[in-house]
């Protein structure tokens, strides 16, 4: 099984930046730039989740909010996939927080609070693949 390149996951979702880092190296490229860019630290946690690095994921989304928050949907999206990884690794209390937090965001940028909802009304179940990295 082939896992989605971040340029087409970024195209799919709209989310494609005219300066945004599709591959791992346009985003340390990114980070030397400016090592507050939550967009370079988002799009490096998205790898890491295709991948089921989920530790890699968790420290990447985490960054990406202590990072400028531009655009400003990485913060709301940082908590809705935090909230994924930690469903995804049986830690469903720190889930439900996770979506909260998206949620007093206010940010429905592409959904984002939709998929909130929904995952604190019904885990996040991830898809099979490969094993997870922890």
């Amino acid at each position: 099984m082939k896992l989605l390149t971040l340029a087409a996951l970024s195209v799919a979702l709209g989310f494609g930046q005219s300066n945004d880092c599709d591959t791992l190296e346009k985003c340390k490229e990114a980070l030397k730039a400016n090592p507050n860019s939550s967009l370079a630290l988002y799009r490096i946690g998205e790898m890491c989740f295709l991948q089921r690095n989920f530790m890699c994921a968790a420290n990447s989304f985490s960054g990406s909010l202590e990072g400028d928050l531009k655009p400003e949907w990485t913060e709301v999206w940082a908590y809705v996939n935090l909230g994924k990884i930690f469903d995804a690794t049986n830690q469903r209390q720190r889930a439900l927080n996770e979506y909260r937090r998206a949620i007093r965001t206010l940010d429905n940028t592409r959904g984002a609070l939709d998929e909130a909802r929904q995952y604190i009304e019904n885990p996040y179940k991830e898809m099979p693949g490969p094993a997870p990295h922890n």
